[in-house]
Parts: structure tokens; C-alpha cells; sequence
């Protein structure tokens, strides 16, 4: 007897506070009502109550060790008791775990694991692999196909979505009053992303400017506390503000008058959440040349592209869009306009649904 609702299992590595479990929980949460959904992980986080919030069902299955086996069986039992249409893994760890069950009992199995414009130095060969015995690999960027040699005839991209929901505030538009300026950049505070460049920034403008500053690095991570004690004179005098990653970026958006992402020159971008949140608030957009950022970002129309690892340029742009308040309103709009058109979680959500149904044929 067939069934009424076609079952989709979504596998994870983790459900930490990231870009693609943020992108991963949107999908569950507009996923049309025809489809059954479940989650399997090999790590809770913050993603894990947010999804369960919405009714669906969250198992996690912890590694007590690195070659602990017990939980691809408890995996495998979950496809062959629940028996889904497809499975769609978001972890390189998950579909290597997933490969042979799905073989076995001829489940689809989607490899969505590419989320950069880049291939990692580590671990590169053990996705490879994984990706080998997947029935389609799905990127969020062309630069991500493109890095890892996936041909059309396998691959497809599926942009990130914006969730319209999130626009309860617009931004607050550069004015000539003499408010501070403020420029924001989020992001995990890691090397790849460069908020040393950011900061620079804010120190070239602290003395060569006839306009207050105010540059906010929103974000946590392993650099953090360089950062800070790198910056602790421009904290001091309130140039710079640091702002825990835990926090709504929304609120701050709206207070924001322009975004800026800028990465290390040996990383590349895919579709970057940051960029398209600037967007969506209407900000202008100053980012780097990285990876997926042109994928995103119209150099000249919703903002500036830059070379990496620039700060007196990034400076520059930031001096531009404040001299020039009716083009920063215009790349403002223009970018708001492409999110909501081109970007929209509607948009997002049907992409997948059409690659669910075209590997069940």
C-alpha cells in the first residue's frame, strides 16, 4: 500500500550554532506538509530544540570514540525501520555513514556537505569518497561545484535562503545628521574569517575622517580574545564593540548601516549567511573577493567586491558610501530586492523538493 506522505531523513554532523544547521532547520521548518521529515546527528546544539520545536523528531547518536561503529548502526536501523524516500546529509561524517545502508536498500542519497567555494586540506579524500555513492551532490555556490570538480550531470547548486519572517525591522539609513556611522561584520572568529582586515580598518578611520565610527564584530570563536586585547584602545574609546555570536544578528542589522565580510585570502566563501542577512536588511555590502561572494554580491549595485587582506581599501569603500548616502540607499535597496527575489527561503525550499523528487524518479 503506497503511502500518503513521502519520508525524508536529514543526517548531520552536528547541530551547533552554524551556518548550515541554521539553513538546515529552515528547510525542515517550510518543507511542504506532504513530506515526513526526521533528523539523525552525531552531536546535538543549538539547532537540535529549535528543530524539535517544530514537531519533528531529533535523534542524536554521540561517538564515544573515533572508530566507534555503534552509531551507524543506530543509523541504519533508523532507514530500515523508517524506511524514508531520501536521505539528505548535511555532514561528510553522515553520508560516509549512510553510503552503504543506502546502497543496500536503494535509498537516494543526497550529499548536500559542500558549503564552501573550496576544498578543505583536511579530510578532502574521506569526502571525496563519500560523495562517490551519492546519488547527487548539491552545493550552495557554483565556486563550490567548481572546487570540487562535480559535473552538472551529478551536481546542482541550491542558493542559501533568507527566512522573510526575520524582517520584522529594516536598517536605519545613513543620514546627514551626525550620528555615528556603523559598520558591522559577523561571523565565527576563526582565522578564515578576517577581522583583523575589519579592524584595520577602523584604526585608519579613527584619525583621518570628519565622521564618527563605530565598527561592531559580532561573533565568538578561538581569535576572540586576540581581537580584543589586539583592540583594546579602540574599544576603549568606543571605535570598536565586540558582540557575543549567541545574539539575534537581526537587532544589530537594523542599527547597522553597512555590512562588511571580508575572509582570509586562503579561504574561499560559498554562499555566505552574513552577506545575505546585510542584504535582506537592506545595508550595503563590502565583502572580499571570495569564492561565492560574486555569486551573492553585484560589484557596483548592492555593493563593493574587494582584494583580501586590504584595510586602507576597505577604508575607502566605507568613506565612499558615507560621502555618497543616495548610492549606499541604492545598493541598500537594490540588495534587499535580490535577497527577497532571488534568495527567498520559497526559493530555497523548492530547489530541494524538485532535487528530492528528480532522484526518486
Amino acid at each position: 500500500m503506497r503511502r500518503e506522505k513521502k519520508r525524508v531523513l536529514f543526517l548531520a554532523d552536528s547541530l551547533g550554532n552554524g551556518g548550515a544547521e541554521r539553513q538546515l532547520a529552515l528547510l525542515i521548518k517550510y518543507l511542504p506538509v506532504e513530506w515526513d521529515r526526521r533528523v539523525w546527528s552525531l552531536d546535538g546544539g543549538a539547532f537540535a530544540d529549535i528543530i524539535r520545536s517544530t514537531g519533528v523528531d531529533v535523534n542524536i547518536s554521540k561517538r564515544s570514540s573515533r572508530f566507534d561503529i555503534r552509531p551507524s548502526i543506530a543509523l541504519w536501523k533508523t532507514v530500515i525501520s523508517w524506511q524514508p524516500d531520501v536521505v539528505h546529509s548535511w555532514g561528510w561524517m553522515a553520508t560516509a555513514a549512510a553510503d552503504l545502508i543506502c546502497g543496500i536498500k536503494r535509498i537516494p542519497l543526497i550529499d548536500g556537505t559542500i558549503r564552501s567555494g573550496m576544498v578543505p586540506q583536511r579530510r578532502s579524500l574521506a569526502n571525496r569518497l563519500s560523495m562517490k555513492w551519492a546519488s547527487m551532490v548539491v552545493a550552495n555556490s557554483q565556486a563550490g561545484l567548481r572546487a570540487w570538480g562535480i559535473s552538472p550531470q551529478r551536481g546542482r547548486v541550491i542558493y542559501n535562503g533568507f527566512d522573510h519572517e526575520r524582517l520584522e525591522l529594516s536598517n536605519a539609513t545613513l543620514s546627514k545628521s551626525g550620528n555615528v556611522v556603523k559598520a558591522v561584520m559577523t561571523g565565527r572568529m576563526v582565522p578564515q574569517k578576517d577581522f583583523d582586515t575589519f579592524l584595520g580598518a577602523a584604526r585608519f578611520l579613527l584619525n583621518s575622517s570628519n565622521y564618527r565610527w563605530q565598527f561592531i564584530a559580532v561573533g565568538n570563536g578561538p581569535d576572540k580574545q586576540r581581537l580584543v586585547d589586539r583592540n583594546a584602545g579602540l574599544i576603549a574609546n568606543g571605535q570598536v564593540v565586540f558582540v557575543d555570536g549567541k545574539t539575534d544578528v537581526m537587532p544589530i542589522l537594523h542599527d547597522a548601516h553597512i555590512g562588511v565580510l571580508v575572509s582570509n585570502p586562503r579561504v574561499q566563501e560559498g554562499c555566505s549567511n552574513s552577506i545575505i542577512e546585510y542584504m535582506a536588511c537592506g545595508l550595503p555590502v563590502i565583502c572580499g573577493e571570495s569564492g561565492g561572494n560574486r555569486e551573492v554580491v553585484i560589484d557596483g549595485v548592492t555593493g563593493f567586491i574587494i582584494p583580501p587582506e586590504n584595510p586602507t581599501d576597505l577604508a575607502e569603500k566605507l568613506i565612499m558610501l558615507r560621502e555618497d548616502m543616495a548610492l549606499a540607499q541604492r545598493m541598500g535597496a537594490a540588495g534587499r530586492e535580490r535577497i527577497l527575489r532571488d534568495f527567498s527561503v520559497e526559493k530555497m525550499v523548492n530547489s530541494y523538493v524538485e532535487a528530492y523528487n528528480h532522484v526518486r524518479r
